[in-house]
């Protein structure tokens, strides 16, 4: 009767095993995340306290892999899943750290609260 239950365990682990190996054979691969590039128009940001400031604003969207500010071209590229994240939404957060992105104006309260060095000249 022992050697019963321990075919009858052996088989049933058989099985088991053999389905799960099946199971994992039909998942498919996830998909590669697909990344889209923006170029976003900073003319505000005047210093690397400006840049680092837009930066991280830029790194709290969701989506966002990647941002660096070029203070001499005025530009923020930005490296982002499309499928978290837009255009308006990179605009926003930059015009909320208080700083103009491309036709987003700042945020005024925000550009209030900035060091002297990141203001520009003609106030808001």
């Amino acid at each position: 009767m022992n050697k019963r239950i321990l075919v009858l365990a052996t088989l049933v682990f058989a099985f088991a095993v053999a389905g799960f190996a099946q199971a994992k054979k039909q998942t498919t691969k996830a998909e590669p995340v697909k990344y889209e590039l923006a170029a976003i128009k900073v003319e505000s940001a005047v210093c690397n306290s400006c840049a680092n400031t837009i930066e991280k604003a830029l790194k709290k969207v969701g989506g966002v892999k990647s941002a660096k500010v070029d203070i001499d071209k005025k530009v923020a590229t930005v490296k982002y899943v499309a499928t978290k994240a837009n255009l308006s939404q990179l605009e926003t957060a930059i015009a909320n750290a208080g700083y103009d992105a491309n036709d987003t104006t700042r945020n005024k309260a925000a550009y209030d609260k900035l060091d002297a060095c990141c203001k520009i000249d003609g106030d808001m």
